[in-house]
């Protein structure tokens, strides 16, 4: 998909789709680097456990205590600040723009500690609905998908107001975004569970260099199909406001004008 190919339309599920994995492959090295710089770090404490814990049982306790840590860091930090980097760099290309991976991250982290806010509330409340029989928690994870795109692109400050604006928008169409979402999930479990499955099969459960290896392949896994997900749900918050407010590339600059650092 070339600069001139990407405009802003109303797009169906499938369009949506195609349009996440064409863009990820024209971007193939901007996406990764957005993802890698942050998490390569996350990946190497995953896969040098298993060896820690095979040499020095304190010091592998150590490790996997590190390895938690940095998973809750991913969850917090790494993934809202890719996510957010992500939206600005799609943004960019919907306006014919090239961006590179620092200034993409430099944007993104701007709205790190705002975005952790919305992280923990939002996950808060989802646990909560899914203590209440589950679909509630899954009714309220899709109407607060937009989150990110919706603080990014619309800078707003308020929590609050953030929520209620992605519920809006994503009002009358969640069967949409599950589907969209639902698909990349999918994908990204299936790559990772594929890689993990042929090296049991050649290494066992039971061997540190399986256990290396298996969490090595996850690792890439996610850190290879991980920015499909933003670049669906910055497409997803794009189709929604074309839909029900005739959002155009107009208005579009507009906003990332508005969210530029001085």
């Amino acid at each position: 998909m070339s600069t001139k190919d990407l405009y802003l339309e109303p797009m169906t599920t499938g369009m949506i789709l195609d349009r996440s994995f064409r863009l990820y492959v024209q971007n193939f090295s901007l996406m990764i680097g957005l993802t890698a710089i942050v998490q390569l770090p996350i990946l190497l404490f995953t896969v040098g456990t298993p060896f820690l814990q095979r040499d020095n049982a304190a010091i592998g306790l150590l490790a996997a205590f590190g390895t938690l840590i940095a998973a809750v860091i991913s969850g917090l930090i790494v993934t809202p600040w890719v996510t957010a980097s992500a939206t600005k760099a799609v943004s960019e290309r919907f306006l014919g723009n090239q961006i590179a991976v620092m200034p993409a991250l430099k944007f993104g982290s701007q709205f790190i500690g705002r975005l952790i806010l919305i992280q923990i509330v939002v996950s808060l409340i989802v646990f909560v609905g899914m203590m209440l029989c589950v679909i509630p928690g899954i009714i309220w994870a899709l109407s607060y998908s937009l989150v990110i795109p919706v603080a990014v692109l619309e800078n707003s400050t308020s929590g609050s107001v953030i929520r209620q604006r992605s519920w809006d928008l994503v009002k009358g169409n969640r069967w949409k975004v599950f589907g969209v979402v639902a698909v990349i999930v999918v994908a990204q479990i299936l790559l990772s569970l594929s890689g993990t499955f042929f090296i049991q099969l050649f290494y066992g459960n039971v061997s540190t260099t399986g256990q290396a290896l298996g969490a090595l392949i996850s690792s890439v896994a996610g850190l290879l199909t991980f920015p499909l997900q933003p670049i669906a749900v910055t497409l997803l918050y794009y189709d929604l406001r074309i839909r029900k407010e005739g959002f155009d590339l107009e208005m579009l600059s507009q906003a990332i004008s508005a969210t530029e650092t001085p």
